[in-house]
């Protein structure tokens, strides 16, 4: 039957209509039976823990491996702690072993023990030979699902090995290896159909072999592939000994999971996907760098003039004087506000451009977090803010002004607050309204959340001052 690609959030709301009716599990069964795996797998993200679980129970064995495998961290993780050892075996004999071998490095250690028991000698072994290599290696990310075959092999009987294994992961080429398992060449499956049957192996191989060792970084290992325009990559050991294949999907993966890591590392921001991270690791990532702007913030306030002889409190109370005072605070202000609605900004839109973030019920609980990650970085950065000043005007003056500390912490604050729900919304806005976000995020969330945070940080600290 054909299976058509489905609109995200019009199949999220198709199941939880479903949910809430008579004959829920019958009737969602019938309905995802003609939906693909990976739209199911995108759908997870915007469905409650429950519904999940619900949705993922509905599908066969074959389709569950391929929703948890492509699903996110956040609902694989959920799904996983439904799943008792027996099922949890069954899917993961039904994934290559590279995929099911990832999952498996993410299971606690007796969890993982109790599955490996389980399963066929031979595929455990299997695993187990892949697990010994780093995760973000050549070795961690390829497969063994490959076809080879001999010098001395016919191409008859190479195409008759290559019938006997179809369902292998790599079909792109035929590696020629000899006895002790030494990579010799390889052969295209275009070269191997279109050649006499009894032509030698040796006669069709090419010897210039393109290969990478297990322990070669798995960005290495793509910027190759990507230079060679290759399908899949031969990954060997220091002996030259065929040990497994990288594939193109694996590379894929590898080269967007590199280009979300380059670029939250940019902005400052957790190095994957924020679904992936808890919202206090993602707020205490972030801090550290704000925490440049505050430095440098700080220096600029000290450094403006704001009057010659006078007392603080003589200042406080003439409002000209008050807010040339304030005003010394507005680069610290936009400094902060700029950086942390970049922050924001750049993991929305990437997660909108990369489809791990639609307009439906997961941008609103996205927002929710961002503004909670606003919410501590406001407090965190408030407090050593207020901190600072207290000890600096007390050391200078011999006494404590705490308005004016409390004052500036509650406008930078709520500032920084601003900022962040600001640059998490503005991209989803534009996403609804048919505007390229990327577009947009840069220049118009600097300068709005720039000349939104002085104004507002000028108008909370002005009215603590005013009114105290």
């Amino acid at each position: 039957m054909s299976q058509s690609p489905q609109d995200p959030v019009q199949l999220a709301e198709e199941i939880r209509a479903l949910l809430e009716g008579s004959d829920a599990e019958l009737r969602l069964r019938e309905m995802l039976h003609e939906v693909r795996p990976e739209d199911i797998a995108i759908v997870l993200d915007d469905l409650s823990p429950l519904q999940k679980w619900k949705v993922f129970s509905a599908i066969g064995t074959e389709a569950q491996a391929e929703v948890i495998d492509d699903t996110d961290a956040t609902s694989q993780e959920q799904i996983i702690g439904h799943l008792d050892s027996g099922l949890l075996r069954l899917i993961l004999e039904e994934m290559p072993p590279d995929e099911a071998t990832d999952l498996l490095n993410d299971l606690p250690q007796d969890r993982r023990r109790e599955v490996l028991s389980g399963m066929d000698p031979e595929t455990t072994v299997e695993l187990l030979r892949l697990m010994q290599h780093p995760p973000e290696s050549a070795g961690g990310i390829m497969t063994l699902d490959y076809i080879s075959t001999t010098e001395d092999s016919t191409a008859r009987k190479s195409l008759e090995q290559l019938q006997s294994q179809i369902d292998a992961e790599v079909v792109n080429y035929v590696y020629v290896i000899d006895g002790n398992r030494h990579l010799k060449g390889v052969v295209s499956i275009r070269d191997l159909l279109g050649s006499t049957p009894e032509v030698a192996i040796r006669e069709l191989m090419s010897t210039e072999v393109i290969s990478v060792l297990a322990n070669e970084d798995q960005e290495e290992v793509a910027n190759l592939v990507r230079r060679y325009g290759l399908k899949a990559i031969p990954v060997v050991d220091y002996d030259q000994h065929l040990l497994g294949v990288a594939t193109i999907d694996d590379i894929v993966q590898v080269i967007s999971e590199e280009a979300d890591e380059d670029l939250y590392r940019l902005a400052g921001a957790p190095e994957s996907h924020p679904s992936q991270q808890k919202v206090l690791k993602r707020a205490l990532v972030r801090i550290p760098w704000l925490l440049l702007p505050v430095i440098s913030g700080f220096i600029l306030a000290w450094l403006h003039p704001v009057e010659e002889g006078g007392s603080l409190q003589q200042v406080l109370q003439d409002p000209a004087n008050r807010r040339l005072l304030l005003a010394a605070f507005i680069p610290l202000v936009m400094g902060l506000a700029g950086g942390v609605g970049m922050q924001s900004a750049t993991m929305v839109v990437r997660g909108m451009a990369v489809g791990d973030i639609g307009i439906g019920r997961s941008t609103l609980r996205l927002f929710r977090q961002e503004v909670t990650i606003g919410v501590m970085i406001a407090l965190t950065i408030g407090v050593i803010i207020g901190i600072v000043l207290i000890a600096f005007e007390g050391y200078q003056s011999g006494e404590l002004h705490l308005r004016l500390p409390f004052a500036v912490t509650a406008g930078i604050g709520t500032g920084i607050l601003l900022a962040s729900a600001c640059g998490t919304a503005i991209p989803i806005l534009c996403g609804k309204m048919g505007l390229d976000p990327a577009l947009v995020a840069g220049p118009f969330i600097t300068s709005f959340n720039d000349v939104t945070a002085a104004i507002t940080f000028m108008m909370v600290a002005e009215a603590i001052l005013r009114s105290a």
